[in-house]
């Protein structure tokens, strides 16, 4: 008898992948490793290829914002390759877990030929777009995708790990615990530093998670003069090496004698960033891709957490190792950080340090 194989869509950012590391652990188990076949963007490859060395990697290469052709169009021209990979494709199991699909995801992943296709409801309807409405409709009338009800709430988990739960489950024909499909992540190589170390990464993509400079500045102080910080890592993407210079000029303003201990490092890809996190005595990071590597790895933890999104990607942990600061929703017209001062920061590191 055949044994059958399982595609894996999920075009999506850095953290929800990470998020989804444990559901496809367990298909993995499941089906076969080298029966799988995860189709996600190009810069996840490096942890597939990591965490997933023998199941197969389809790049798509979607991009969110506009250059010269409209995103749409440019997409689909960037995407064209894949979409020729993902028609001579055949799989018996085909899941999406990403549950917000535009139009290009959904014709992508329809696209493959499978025998049962499994999806949550497309979250991207609630936006008020009649077309949109029509759409998925039609999608769903040409394909007859098996769709799973995507959960209102889920008690003590984010919603998005009880509808990845959920469609696994259904796709499985058995029972699945949360704790079977909880994020996992695993180091690799070895970490690019000798000695302990520190990492915090400080900065998110925009949307306002963010937490003041000046209030990271007055927390390594503080600890410093406690002489507990070995070796500072501060991390982000290529992109942020202006914010990271600056902050640590930041740094070494409030405390001179800091400076020799603050190491700048941008890994070269996402599975050295995640054995940079495997190596850390202490992560601390804003809710970004670290929290959640970082989580996943079970590692010692603290996040300074803006509470946007609350109960659908996170708070989550894997021990008591990790803890996620969220000081409350603020009134209207004040920061979320407002209601964190450094002090309160500080006491849940000690606190963690005493934990890990």
């Amino acid at each position: 008898m055949a044994v059958a194989r399982c595609f894996l869509f999920k075009p999506d950012g850095i953290g929800d992948f990470f998020l989804s590391s444990g559901v496809i652990r367990l298909l993995a188990r499941e089906f076969g490793e080298e029966n799988l076949t995860i189709a996600t963007l190009p810069v996840m490859e490096s942890v597939v290829r990591g965490q997933f060395p023998r199941a197969a990697f389809i790049p798509l290469p979607i991009r969110k914002r506009r250059i010269i052709l409209n995103v749409f169009v440019a997409n689909c021209i960037r995407c064209f390759p894949s979409w020729i990979t993902l028609l001579r494709s055949p799989h018996e199991v085909s899941i999406s877990l990403r549950h917000m699909r535009d139009y290009l995801m959904n014709v992508l992943f329809y696209s493959l030929p499978s025998q049962r296709r499994l999806v949550c409801e497309n979250q991207l309807l609630g936006n008020g777009k009649a077309v949109r409405r029509w759409t998925e409709h039609g999608f769903t009338a040409l394909f007859h995708p098996e769709i799973i009800h995507y959960p209102i709430k889920a008690e003590g988990v984010p919603r998005e790990l009880e509808a990845n739960r959920r469609i696994v489950e259904r796709a499985l024909g058995r029972d699945v615990v949360i704790s079977e499909i909880w994020p996992e992540l695993h180091q690799v190589g070895q970490a690019p530093i000798a000695g302990p170390y520190w990492v915090c990464a400080s900065f998110a993509n925009g949307g306002g998670k963010d937490y003041p400079v000046e209030g990271w500045a007055a927390l390594f102080q503080s600890l410093h003069r406690k002489g507990i910080i070995p070796t500072l890592v501060l991390t982000g993407s290529t992109g942020q090496a202006f914010q990271l210079a600056d902050f640590r000029d930041t740094i070494v303003k409030h405390a001179p004698e800091l400076a020799p201990r603050i190491r700048i490092l941008h890994p070269t890809n996402l599975q050295e960033f995640i054995d940079l996190l495997a190596g850390a005595e202490l992560v601390l990071s804003v809710d970004t891709a670290a929290a959640h590597a970082s989580t996943a790895l079970d590692r010692p933890t603290v996040i300074l957490y803006s509470g946007q999104q609350y109960g659908t990607y996170a708070p989550w942990t894997r021990s008591l190792r990790q803890r996620w600061i969220f000081p409350g929703f603020p009134s209207p017209g004040s920061a979320w950080h407002s209601l964190l001062p450094p002090e309160e920061v500080e006491r849940s590191v000690i606190e963690m340090l005493k934990v890990g």
